[in-house]
């Protein structure tokens, strides 16, 4: 039997509690079942607080005192994996149904836990290994957030564009006889984020820029030994897509694009009345080119509902989920991880309110925080300033700097903008200035410019200024390819 304040205790002192769960009055919990060896899943349900009904799945040890104590990582939380690779059906103590679903290919042999840097994560990341071969271990922690990643890996199994998936388990609540994503298994994918082998670059380039170093000339000659690897990188994105899509299907209808005007200018609107601690000329400037760019996409669209270039995608792609590693041959070997797709059918309703090019967007916003935040820490080591006055500098052009630090300011701002540049170019093909993806980075732009001004985010929300007054310049800026 668990005891009340014993779950009180695990669910209050997680780490991984979200703010609005950690706020509730209490914790009832909902249903349970034991996995094998002591360890159990628990379906928990927030009462009172903001997130009041909201439930989360925890796995746990429980004793005869009724104490628990989380297993998500660590070496006494096999039990599921031990099942997944079985394929079982377990009841819940409430009626419901937890069901293990094993792949055809599924490794066998002894399951052993395995030291992981997961880093932060929103959900369990553990590391084990089957037969001596190493595979993760993912667990949701919110069942009533929509997760199509187990599925996903599943039809885009054998494709080598995402970790070979071997199984995973599903929750079936009781009372509704909804079917709630638990966890999945996949073996591991070696490597890191494309970010990793960029920042290096980056970096690295620092030293060699002097006042009187062209910048174009420099970012040319040190991306040199990173080109080939950006280029097959592009590829891989594309013939990523091209294979979602025939797993998937196409949409029957174009991208919505009405829908996502009036949404951006209601956006739009309430982020201009809103106060932000930035230089107040610049964010006149920076919204007065947003609602220029809006008013001009309005007109690109007049009249029509839709456009082509929906389809589905991988829906939240940082550079980080872009995992490579280096082969024999000197390229890289890549993979796609943590899919978020949207829709997965192209009966969903949603499904057309999706886009390969939200992705190309993704990674363009992705590497415009990255050089820009690169950009604030180099010349405020090389000034002797707060990064934060670096970056309000690269908006308002620094009026408090004497001309020598203004000059430092632009110069090492501009070599990181033509940086990003190059690699957009090599990583997603020429420039273009399509209507829909115009459309689809502003969107991008104003969901992150929101979040940041929504969490009290200044110094990011000044980098989503900066391009947003970018979309004045008269060259298109968007790089994709179709």
């Amino acid at each position: 039997m668990i005891r009340d304040e014993h779950l009180e205790h695990l669910l209050r002192t997680a780490p991984w509690m979200p703010r609005d769960l950690r706020a509730a009055h209490r914790y009832e919990l909902a249903d349970h079942v034991e996995l094998g060896s002591g360890e159990l899943l628990l379906v928990v349900t927030a009462a009172g607080g903001p997130a009041a009904g909201e439930r989360v799945f925890v796995t746990a040890r429980g004793n005869p005192s009724g104490a628990v104590t989380e297993t998500g990582d660590g070496p006494h939380g096999l039990a599921a994996v031990r099942r997944v690779l079985a394929g079982a059906r377990l009841r819940t103590t409430r009626g419901g149904h937890v069901d293990f679903r094993r792949a055809p290919s599924a490794p066998a042999g002894e399951v052993r836990w395995r030291p992981f840097d997961r880093g932060w994560s929103s959900n369990s990341l553990s590391l084990v290994e089957v037969g001596g071969s190493p595979y993760v271990h993912k667990t949701y922690r919110r069942p009533d957030e929509t997760v199509h990643e187990p599925e996903l890996l599943r039809l885009m199994s054998g494709t080598g564009h995402t970790p070979e998936w071997a199984g995973d388990y599903t929750y079936t609540d009781p009372v509704h006889g909804t079917r709630h994503p638990v966890g999945v298994l996949y073996r591991h994918a070696p490597g890191h984020g494309i970010d990793t082998p960029l920042r290096e670059n980056l970096r690295s380039l620092w030293p060699r820029l002097t006042d009187g170093t062209a910048p174009e000339q420099l970012v040319r000659s040190h991306l040199l030994p990173l080109e080939p690897k950006l280029a097959a990188a592009g590829r891989f994105l594309r013939d990523f897509h091209q294979e979602l899509a025939a797993r998937l299907g196409t949409p029957a209808t174009g991208y919505p694009v009405a829908d996502a005007l009036a949404r951006s200018s209601a956006r739009l609107a309430e982020l201009a009345r809103a106060d932000a601690p930035l230089p107040e000329a610049a964010r006149r400037a920076a919204f007065d080119a947003l609602a220029t760019e809006l008013r001009l996409l309005g007109g690109e669209f007049h009249g029509r509902a839709t456009a082509p270039g929906a389809g589905p995608c991988h829906g939240d792609l940082h550079l980080s989920h872009l995992l490579c590693s280096d082969a024999a041959d000197g390229t890289w070997r890549m993979s796609v991880i943590d899919l978020s797709t949207p829709a997965l059918s192209p009966e969903d309703p949603g499904y057309a309110a999706q886009s390969p090019l939200q992705d190309l967007v993704a990674v363009r916003r992705a590497l415009e925080y990255f050089a820009a935040d690169e950009a604030a820490f180099e010349s405020s080591r090389r000034l002797g300033i707060d990064s934060t006055e670096t970056m309000n500098g690269s908006l308002d052009g620094a009026p408090g700097l004497p001309p020598a630090g203004r000059a430092v300011l632009e110069n090492v701002f501009r070599t990181a903008d033509i940086w990003r540049e190059r690699v957009l170019r090599l990583l997603l093909g020429p420039a273009s200035d399509s209507p829909l993806r115009r459309l689809l980075y502003l969107r991008r732009l104003l969901h992150e410019l929101g979040y940041n001004h929504d969490h009290a985010r200044p110094y990011h929300a000044a980098i989503d200024l900066r391009h947003a007054l970018a979309l004045a310049l008269p060259a298109p800026t968007t790089y994709a390819r179709t």
